[in-house]
């Protein structure tokens, strides 16, 4: 909240920490938010000259605007979806300066009107409206499962890659230099959030002792690492849930090692150690303080949850699921670096083989999440389709039919409307072909081979092995 000239500025402070419009926020919102107010004061800071935000005029917005999202004059430039937010960002802060009358200076006028548009003006470039549908077109990219693996082994494993065809690849046995340390942690986080559909947060906020029982497929996410603060029920793969035993088991056994043999514990500023963890009401645990305080699990932020400790098997660690090299709880936001580092190392793979640029790939954790969504809703279709005989005769229509399918893919999402679900992945699997979605081979059709024929026809789900699954 610093001023070009290293100042504090006082109304951004009070905007940031008072205003209900902000404040109101989830934590990663708000940071999102923040990180967009900083970007357009950098941005007025560096005109000629200076200007500060209460300053700004709808011209400069334009500016900013065209600077932002205009990929014929620059080559940096943001999808929809995070021009969208940073006009929400300074949408709610101009308002909210307008209402309260923050002067223009210290012995300025009011600001009487906000430099962002109204309406769909601000959201509007490349001659689109930045709406839900554009934002996911922009931003999202639905990966088929041969994909995925692809990616994983090579971004994360450290494997080698072998061009098969037309903008197709495989992956090959390892790469002797490859240098990945934390390749098991990693590949079990990507592995997790492929298969269930989590949030990164959610994911990256679990705890060893929320994770399900062997043997066991379900568990209670908690709802204060959820988006929407509700909890809801997740549901692992047993291969998934292998993978993470072994992470578990090796590499996270090992970091703590690591940890304990250099004190980095003992670094660790205001831990909360825990004797014990018991089960609550409707699936989640409470944990029992070393003080005797009880603590839910359920209400328990993010931040708090890597302050937790325990004894395990005799040895002091933390209870987050997910470590980092040195042993210390690792930051759910960090993983937005892994997944950028996999999709170079893949890039730079490939590249050497001959691929386009419009072969690059990035994979984020929103790319894993939509894939399991469309791989459902993909499955959900088509039993719905054999149960009740349906075949081409019968039109798509506006979907209600498939009521059922985008509620189930709804509640796996945690999407506070249904409505989401359906205007997000509708679109999409209404489009597959006749042939795979109904035809005779469809028994023997895999969910990967629908989501691969789906990839032939939206350029935004994309398949680099053409085989799909």
């Amino acid at each position: 909240m610093l001023s070009g000239n290293g100042e504090l500025d006082e109304w951004l402070v009070c905007y940031c920490s008072s205003a209900p419009v902000f404040t109101s926020l989830d934590v990663s919102s708000r940071k999102t938010y923040a990180r967009e107010i900083a970007k357009w004061c950098g941005f007025l800071g560096g005109q000629d000259p200076p200007l500060t935000w209460v300053e700004a005029t709808e011209d400069d917005f334009v500016d900013y605007k065209i600077r932002r999202t205009d990929r014929l004059q620059f080559a940096d430039v943001v999808a929809g979806a995070t021009w969208n937010k940073a006009v929400c960002a300074l949408r709610g802060l101009y308002d909210w300066a307008v209402s309260r009358k923050i002067p223009i200076g210290p012995n300025g006028p009011p600001i009487e009107v906000s430099p962002v548009p109204d309406g769909s003006a601000a959201t509007r470039f490349s001659g689109s409206r930045a709406n839900a549908a554009f934002v996911r077109k922009n931003r999202d990219r639905w990966i088929v499962p041969g994909t995925y693996r692809l990616w994983r082994d090579v971004g994360l494993r450290g494997h080698k890659v072998e061009r098969v065809g037309a903008n197709q690849w495989r992956a090959e046995g390892e790469d002797p230099s490859f240098r990945g340390r934390n390749n098991m942690r990693n590949t079990a986080f990507t592995d997790l959030v492929y298969s269930t559909g989590l949030r990164v947060q959610e994911a990256g906020s679990l705890l060893l002792a929320e994770l399900p029982a062997v043997g066991v497929i379900e568990a209670k996410l908690p709802a204060a690492i959820t988006k929407y603060s509700k909890a809801r029920m997740w549901y692992a793969a047993p291969t998934v849930m292998r993978t993470i035993s072994s992470y578990v088991k090796v590499a996270r056994a090992a970091a703590v090692r690591r940890a304990i043999r250099e004190g980095r514990y003992d670094a660790i500023p205001d831990i909360i150690w825990v004797s014990s963890v018991r089960p609550a009401r409707r699936g989640t645990f409470d944990v029992v303080c070393d003080d005797g305080e009880v603590r839910p699990l359920n209400s328990m932020e993010p931040v708090d949850r890597r302050r937790l400790f325990w004894l395990r098997d005799g040895r002091p660690e933390p209870m987050a699921l997910w470590l980092s090299e040195g042993g210390t709880p690792f930051h759910h936001e960090s993983w937005t670096d892994v997944f950028e580092d996999a999709s170079r190392r893949l890039w730079s793979a490939i590249e050497v083989t001959g691929a386009a640029e419009g072969d690059e790939l990035t994979v984020t954790p929103h790319s894993l999440r939509f894939s399991f969504a469309l791989a459902v809703a993909v499955q959900l279709h088509q039993r719905l389709d054999q149960a009740h005989g349906w075949d081409e005769s019968v039109a798509y229509g506006d979907g209600s039919r498939y009521d059922e399918v985008f509620r189930t893919v709804k509640d796996l999402l945690g999407h506070r409307s249904v409505e989401t679900t359906r205007n997000t992945y509708m679109p999409r699997v209404q489009r597959l072909r006749f042939d795979l979605l109904f035809g005779e081979s469809t028994t023997a059709t895999r969910t990967g081979d629908l989501v691969s024929a789906l990839a032939e026809q939206l350029v935004e789900v994309r398949d680099l092995t053409g085989r799909g699954s």
